[in-house]
């Protein structure tokens, strides 16, 4: 597929769900949400065809830009107080998720999820062995899931007929393995676990299945073929799963794949912290434009305001870094340097517009930029700090020209001593 320079959820949706990696992989890069913390961002879920993920055992549910990313996050308290653990499956007015190691059922009545039952399944009794210990345990991947045993990230097909989970039965492959069970005709109940087998499992750990569409299934792996650590692999059930391209994964831990209106979310660990990452288009290449880092009003450049201070503009929305900040970056890079003994603190900031809470997240993911790239640079760690303040800190209180709301798209760059 070649690469897309519009970017609609018209296109979006005629990917086909057979092939939706390979159609994000000619031009692409897999590049951080904005919308991540210093927390852990996991359990990639789909909730009435959103994305959902939880951090802090808070459940969120994503409303999605037209960028391949999170335009905004909304907390879901009913489904936090269920104590998910994981990725969950949810259908209709029915979800299945894992809790103390257990799969259990809830159904939504008067808009509201009902009391937990434990989801009845054949066969289970006498028949479960402790997990030696899960890929995530072992690499200090630390999802809120019980790190020694059970069943968890339970995931439905597309009719809803198929129940897909990750355990450690007697007669699988080895580590953990992927299982389905059929629901049966009375609704309630599921067939006995039956094994995935060859094509998906193997003597290492299997977890995170996602089924997509019809011939499509997904899941993460650390078997001897990996980049290293756990990485994504995918099977049409017919053929041996086969790993995706470098793109999707990396030399750390990579899993959790799912698809929301035909983009692909994941969760990796290649930049240290557990984030979500998705698509992303490199920005178009532009001629150079002339020096004018003492014009405050330009949007792509910094601003001297005094030796001690450095002002970093964006453009609405965005984080991402293109060309044109290389001649800033390397200023800004002297302007550190220059005072070997000294600390600087990096504060985002964003204009007056949009919610507290994404605002909030928005500055720090800007602040966090600067950050990440003046030490991909070479400056020493305990030497700069990151913080976001939202739209807390305007340069203009009352903007309302476009120009205006420009100036309050900052990130400062403060001397501290």
């Amino acid at each position: 597929m070649k690469r897309l320079f519009c970017i609609t959820a018209a296109v979006i949706l005629a990917c086909s769900t057979q092939a939706i990696d390979r159609a994000f992989t000619d031009g692409y890069t897999i590049a951080r949400s904005r919308i991540n913390t210093n927390k852990e961002e996991f359990g990639l879920s789909l909730l009435e065809g959103k994305l959902a993920f939880s951090r802090n055992d808070t459940v969120y549910v994503a409303e999605l830009g037209d960028s391949f990313d999170i335009k905004s996050i909304t907390p879901k308290p009913d489904l936090s107080a269920l104590k998910i653990e994981g990725q969950f499956a949810h259908n209709g007015k029915t979800i299945i998720f894992s809790k103390g190691g257990e799969l259990y059922m809830a159904e939504k009545v008067n808009n509201r999820w009902g009391n937990p039952q434990k989801l009845n399944i054949d066969g289970l009794e006498g028949g479960r062995t402790k997990v030696r210990g899960t890929s995530l345990a072992a690499r200090r991947w630390t999802y809120k899931r019980p790190a020694v045993k059970g069943m968890y990230d339970p995931a439905l097909s597309k009719n809803g007929k198929k129940l897909y989970y990750v355990a450690d039965f007697e007669g699988g492959q080895g580590g953990t393995d992927i299982w389905y069970s059929v629901r049966k005709p009375d609704g309630k109940s599921w067939t006995a676990p039956k094994n995935m087998g060859s094509l998906v499992n193997t003597p290492a750990n299997e977890e995170f299945p996602f089924p997509s569409g019809d011939t499509a299934f997904y899941f993460s792996s650390t078997r001897n073929d990996t980049l290293k650590g756990m990485n994504i692999y995918k099977t049409n059930l017919k053929a041996k799963a086969e790993m995706l391209s470098a793109d999707f994964n990396s030399d750390s831990n990579d899993g959790n794949l799912v698809v929301v209106n035909g983009c692909p979310f994941l969760i990796s660990q290649r930049e240290g912290n557990v984030d979500i990452y998705r698509p992303q288009l490199p920005a178009p290449v532009v001629e150079a434009a002339p020096d004018t880092m003492e014009k405050d009003t330009t949007p792509i450049n910094i601003v001297r305001k005094d030796y001690n201070t450095c002002i970093f503009y964006f453009d609405y929305d965005k984080t991402t870094l293109i060309d044109q900040y290389e001649k800033e970056f390397a200023y800004i890079y002297d302007f550190v340097k220059s005072n070997p003994e000294s600390k600087f603190a990096i504060n985002g900031h964003t204009d007056t517009r949009g919610t507290d809470e994404y605002n909030q997240t928005l500055s720090t993911n800007r602040a966090k930029v600067v950050y990440d790239r003046l030490i991909q640079m070479g400056i020493e760690k305990e030497r700069l700090s990151y913080q976001g303040f939202g739209k807390s800190q305007p340069e203009i209180t009352d903007a309302k020209t476009e120009e205006e709301h420009q100036k309050n798209r900052r990130v400062v760059i403060i001397k501290l001593d």
